[in-house]
């Protein structure tokens, strides 16, 4: 799967986490939500086309419901529903009513730590390697995950996961695809803060028509845990080696890695690196340079900032790209129930394909429930 699935879509609402009072008390340890959201945005670009930019006014409205669980015992998750309905004011062909659904939960003994999630997303949008002129492409993703981790000596552990991701395309143009991916890694503490360790994953990616399959192999070395008593995270620098089911092999450093500084007791910023293969939507291999990062900060008990980028820059069989996202956000907490937020977020897209550069601002205006 590609990564772009794990940043936030640009139109999104910003939501202000709040510990709000639950609709409804079911059984012991579990509460349900009611929860929604309206926005409007402003797109100067919705097709993200840069010969012919069309701009436009996105009224969204999403209810939902959470289901929260394991108050207070081992295993703890939610279960949660989301229903956008969208509405465009001058391309109304592109309205929309786009379902989510979603699962998590985590369980820890002590000894052992088991997590299991899954989510299923209808996604309607455009971004730097799936654009149509006059056409917003939608398509269904599905992703899977279950990680175990246990105790092997007083000092080693052994983690082992499994996840699933498969994309579903509304338009022949792009390539369907599943990604299994297997990963394995042993820690070794070195100090009561931190871990040493050594990982390998195992990744299939299977794609739809002629589009070629793929075979990935990444071994690491790495630690995790607090790097100093205000950064924490984890990182991984290894060997990766993309295996192409039709013959011949690539290969290239890998990195992954993800580190949390806390600069206050309010302010906390996240960063991010990483060097992997991947997939396009037409099924073209492609190797991708990330890195990025966050800043979050309560400002007060009821105003929150954020400002967050992120830069990759991605080699296709045909062209190269560097493409560049960032957002500012910042919101209002008006009671445990109901917040408001507003946000500015840009695209921009260099390539040694003309037809494939573009830039784009959105502003978004909005508002949460949650009792």
């Amino acid at each position: 799967m590609k990564h772009t699935a794990r940043l936030a879509v640009i139109a999104a609402l910003v939501s202000l986490s709040a510990k709000a009072a639950p609709f409804m008390a079911v059984g012991d340890g579990a509460e349900l939500f009611v929860t929604a959201g309206l926005s409007v945005a402003f797109d100067d670009n919705v097709f993200l086309d840069s010969a012919n930019e069309s701009d436009d006014s996105i009224i969204s409205f999403t209810p939902g419901v959470d289901l929260v669980f394991g108050k207070g015992s081992a295993t703890t998750g939610n279960l949660y529903y989301r229903e956008e309905i969208r509405r465009y004011s001058d391309n109304g062909n592109q309205d929309a009513e786009l379902s989510s659904v979603g699962f998590n939960s985590s369980t820890d003994t002590g000894g052992s730590k088991f997590n299991l999630n899954g989510s299923y997303a209808q996604i309607a949008q455009n971004d730097n390697d799936i654009r149509i002129a006059g056409l917003i492409v939608r398509r269904d993703v599905s992703n899977l995950g279950a990680k175990a981790e246990f105790d092997l000596t007083a000092k080693t552990s052994l983690a082992i996961g499994l996840t699933y991701a498969g994309t579903d395309y509304s338009v022949a143009s792009y390539t369907d695809n599943e990604i299994s991916s297997l990963p394995v890694d042993v820690y070794y503490e070195a100090t009561e803060k931190l871990d040493w360790s050594f990982g390998y994953r195992y990744r299939t990616t299977s794609q739809d028509g002629l589009a070629a399959d793929f075979t990935d192999h990444f071994v690491n070395i790495g630690a995790r845990g607090e790097f100093s008593p205000k950064l924490t995270g984890q990182v991984r620098v290894g060997y990766n080696t993309r295996e192409f089911d039709a013959g011949g092999d690539d290969t290239g450093l890998g990195v992954d890695s993800s580190l949390s500084f806390a600069a206050s007791e309010k302010t906390s910023i996240q960063l991010f690196l990483s060097n992997d293969f991947g997939n396009s939507g037409t099924g073209d291999s492609t190797k991708t340079f990330r890195w990025g990062g966050s800043v979050t900060s309560n400002l007060t008990e009821q105003w929150f900032a954020q400002a967050s980028l992120s830069v990759d820059s991605t080699e296709y069989s045909t062209r190269d790209d560097d493409f560049v996202n960032g957002m500012l956000s910042v919101g209002y907490k008006y009671n445990q129930f109901v917040s408001f937020s507003a946000s500015y977020a840009m695209r921009d897209n260099s390539s040694t394909s003309a037809l494939a550069e573009f830039d784009n601002s959105v502003f978004t205006f909005g508002a949460n429930v949650r009792y």
